[in-house]
């Protein structure tokens, strides 16, 4: 979070200017209503003095209070109705705005932040963190600055009509409630935290094993895993019996202290309408106006607990929408075209090693893949392979040396340029749950037609299938495609290749779960689609047969490349790539 800036100030930044109008509306609400607030004590007094102490009562003279107490009733909880709906509105509409904020910030986040960070607790802390920012918000404009407003309201009104040794008396109750309330929110404070971590813990536990389902069915490990969790639950159980046995220790004092001030009040304006120094209307207003002290500040502890919790909640959010943006968003420096005759891709000394890993994974690497051509690249794992992928997409920052596309330097590319000149197709692709066709669409910048789509879909023989569904191809996937086999997956990622027709096609291992016939029909369309658009291929494979049509193929070992040539010429050849051809290797 910027340092120089409040977590108020960052709200108050968040919002826009139609949602400051409506809370500038809410406090002007509250005012009102907490002036209405006063009005019944003080009617409740008088109709007692002026009319019930009449000899001769008629109860047509009591109408008009009863009329006026019940309008006044009406209106306030008409004004707190209209409070309470300004408020929500106001705040779905910034909680919208605010979930798209943090959801931009994570998608455009480094890459190291999701490692560093499960899955499970990054979704845990961002829901968590968005509901107490947005909390934050409508406690203090529907439970606190009501209670302040309403306070207030009621103090002016005791001072004004009450002696002052009985307002004084009255008003002991709050700093000695707020005592309490205060040391009620330091000695749990640090609980609450060690309790929400510990169920954003729970969390990532919960989506590690779901996502991990199939091998603790396997290995018959469901009972094992069962009892951790059941540990971890226990472990929360425990720390949130202390929190609520301390909790309940201070409502008792509080509840005390209430009670203690209620008699003294009840006494003394008692005592005081004895000897003639007040009236009893003006008892029946000193103790209706030390309720609307008191019921606030019976609240005050959630609210302050409340607000401690948020607050806390609120710095976290903003944690996460300043999250420094990736390098491969930030701003370019747009450079010349430099001559690489007909290089597509020129790789200069490029140096590569992770995050607090001080290994090289790509060693002074050095290649040049002409425009058109089709390149295979093979390995051992760990050799690099993927790492060099990596860089080639910028999903990664070069350690040492560059990489030149189309002649310009990588630096200079944006990620939309990256995205208008490659295409990747991972091994295990991404898909949304929505239909087939918004899947076969995915990150297409301009709309295409249904003939088009079924057209990719056909090139990537995966039509037939999609055409033999009730729903075609506005059937609905589960979420990532698990409704489909490994095979159908890749090839709806590898449909979206053919509606892109990009300037260089990545395909990682994009084929490792096809049938041969199914591989072979797709590696035709993709020659097509080369020959025909001039697109330089780039494919990785461990199943060696893929690269039997390439131009060449590079062999990576550690982080560079140690044999270069055709298919029949390396497995002629010894080497990695003949040890892999003959399963020495993998």
């Amino acid at each position: 979070m910027k340092k120089k800036e409040s977590l108020v100030v960052r709200i108050y930044q968040m919002l826009n200017k139609r949602q400051k109008m409506n809370f500038l509306m809410i406090i002007l609400i509250m005012i009102v209503s907490a002036l209405l607030s006063q009005l019944l004590p003080l009617s409740i007094g008088k109709l007692t003095d002026d009319v019930l102490n009449q000899e001769n009562l008629s109860f047509i003279s009591i109408i008009p209070f009863l009329l006026f107490i019940l309008v006044v009733t009406v209106l306030n909880e008409i004004i707190k109705v209209v409070r309470r709906i300004i408020v929500e509105d106001t705040c779905t509409r910034c909680e919208k705005e605010a979930r798209s904020m943090a959801v931009s910030s994570l998608l455009h986040a480094p890459l190291s932040y999701f490692k560093e960070n499960m899955t499970g607790n990054i979704h845990g802390k961002l829901n968590r963190s968005l509901e107490g920012t947005i909390r934050l918000l409508k406690l203090l404009f529907m439970d606190f600055a009501p209670a302040i407003f309403s306070g207030v309201a009621a103090i002016i009104v005791i001072f004004s009509k009450l002696p002052m040794f009985l307002s004084l008396l009255m008003l002991l109750v709050i700093p000695i409630g707020v005592i309490i309330v205060f040391r009620q929110i330091s000695t749990q404070k640090g609980i609450r935290v060690e309790l929400m971590e510990e169920k954003a813990s729970m969390d990532g536990t919960m989506v590690e094993l779901i996502n991990g389902i199939e091998v603790i069915r396997v290995t018959n490990n469901a009972e094992k895993e069962v009892d951790r969790f059941t540990d971890k639950s226990e472990y929360l159980r425990r720390k949130e019996m202390k929190h609520h046995k301390a909790m309940a220790f201070y409502d008792c004092l509080k509840f005390v202290n209430e009670a203690l001030f209620t008699v003294l009040v009840i006494g003394t304006s008692a005592y005081l309408a004895g000897e003639g120094l007040i009236s009893v209307g003006t008892v029946l207003t000193a103790y209706l106006c030390f309720t609307q002290l008191t019921t606030p500040l019976r609240e005050l502890h959630r609210i302050f607990d409340e607000l401690s919790e948020s607050t806390i909640l609120a710095r976290e959010y903003f944690n996460i929408i300043d999250l420094e943006k990736d390098f491969s968003y930030r701003t370019i420096s747009r450079e010349k075209k430099e001559d690489n005759k007909k290089a597509i891709v020129t790789v200069d000394d490029v140096s590569f090693s992770y995050k607090n890993h001080s290994k090289k994974v790509i060693n002074n690497l050095n290649l040049s893949i002409k425009e058109g051509s089709f390149v295979g690249i093979a390995g051992p794992s760990g050799c690099g392979k993927s790492s060099f992928i990596k860089l080639l997409t910028k999903l990664e920052k070069i350690s040492e040396g560059t990489i030149y596309i189309e002649g310009k330097k990588i630096d200079a590319f944006s990620r939309k340029d990256i995205a208008d000149t490659m295409a990747l197709v991972p091994q295990n692709p991404f898909l949304i749950a929505g239909t087939i066709k918004e899947n076969i669409c995915y990150g297409m910048p301009k709309k295409v037609s249904d003939e088009e789509i079924k057209e990719a879909a056909k090139k990537a023989y995966i039509d037939d299938f999609i055409e033999s569904l009730p729903e075609g191809y506005e059937t609905v996937l589960a979420e990532g495609g698990n409704n489909l086999s490994g095979g159908q997956r890749q090839r709806i990622a590898i449909a979206r290749v053919f509606l892109r027709k990009p300037k260089i096609l990545i395909l990682d291992e994009a084929t490792s779960a096809l049938d041969n016939t199914s591989e072979k029909y797709i590696q035709q369309e993709i020659e097509k689609l080369k020959k025909e658009n001039n697109v330089s291929v780039i494919s990785i494979a461990h199943r060696l047969t893929t690269l039997e049509n390439c131009d060449t193929i590079l062999v990576f070992d550690k982080g560079n490349i140690v044999q270069e040539g055709k298919y029949q010429e390396l497995i002629q050849e010894p080497g990695i790539f003949q040890d892999m051809y003959q399963g020495k290797l993998k």
